[in-house]
């Protein structure tokens, strides 16, 4: 069954359209995650996530968005967008989704900054004003905290699990060998905050929480859906 938007024919987007109308917007940046992680590792994870949700639950997601809030503080780093142009963004997305039919739009970001979810706020705001549909924004890690995953990091345990899991080709653990990360100075330089990825993380412990976020993401979704329902 598909689930991505851009590889659906009109006959299974209408199809999916009918069984779920619900869309999943993930999102995310272009940043230094380490010297073992993808640069698009934010908007990776959130869409790969988002596909397992749709799969189990129905919906269909976008492509994933690398258009955010950012600054260039290592090599790599693309600076983002203001303000006012991802508000706009993230707005049109959704506003946009309505148009095309669905009647949930729920957006999650791998970027876990505030600024990156008031954005995504802001078209959850712009449906409400319509009422003709509802939305949500969360990061990827929202709804799951306890341990052992522990929540959201950077270019840690968490974020390496998940890449290890979804996409474990853009994952090069042996490039951080060397880094010294007992220390706050070593893992300023080496931009890795959180629990050791060389000790903590896996694809196992990947796997268990885009399970677990999947299903806390798809029942979030019926719920909405079902809060449209006379």
């Amino acid at each position: 069954m598909k689930v991505q938007y851009e590889e659906m024919l009109p006959h299974e987007f209408e199809a999916a359209l009918a069984a779920f109308p619900v869309a999943y917007v993930p999102v995310g940046s272009l940043e230094w995650h380490g010297q073992h992680l993808a640069l698009g590792n934010d908007a990776l994870k959130a869409h790969g996530i988002l596909v397992r949700t749709a799969q189990k639950y129905g919906g269909v997601v976008l492509p994933p968005t690398y258009w955010g809030h950012m600054a260039p503080w290592k090599p790599g780093c693309h600076p983002g967008l203001t303000q006012e142009t991802v508000d706009r963004l993230y707005t049109e997305i959704y506003t946009g989704l309505v148009t095309a039919g669905f009647r949930v739009v729920i957006g999650v970001t791998g970027h876990d900054v505030e600024p990156q979810v008031a954005s995504l706020q802001q078209g959850v705001d712009a449906l409400a004003a319509e009422g003709k549909a509802v939305g949500w924004a969360m990061t990827e890690g929202e709804r799951v905290e306890e341990e052992p995953l522990g929540g959201m990091d950077h270019a840690a345990h968490w974020e390496t699990s998940l890449l290890m899991a979804l996409r474990p080709e853009l994952v090069e653990m042996e490039r951080i060998a060397e880094e010294n990360l007992d220390t706050q100075e070593g893992q300023n330089a080496a931009g890795i905050w959180g629990r050791d990825p060389r000790v903590h993380a896996s694809a196992e412990l990947g796997e268990r929480a885009i399970e677990l976020m999947a299903d806390r993401i798809g029942a979030k979704a019926r719920e909405l859906l079902e809060s449209l329902t006379p």
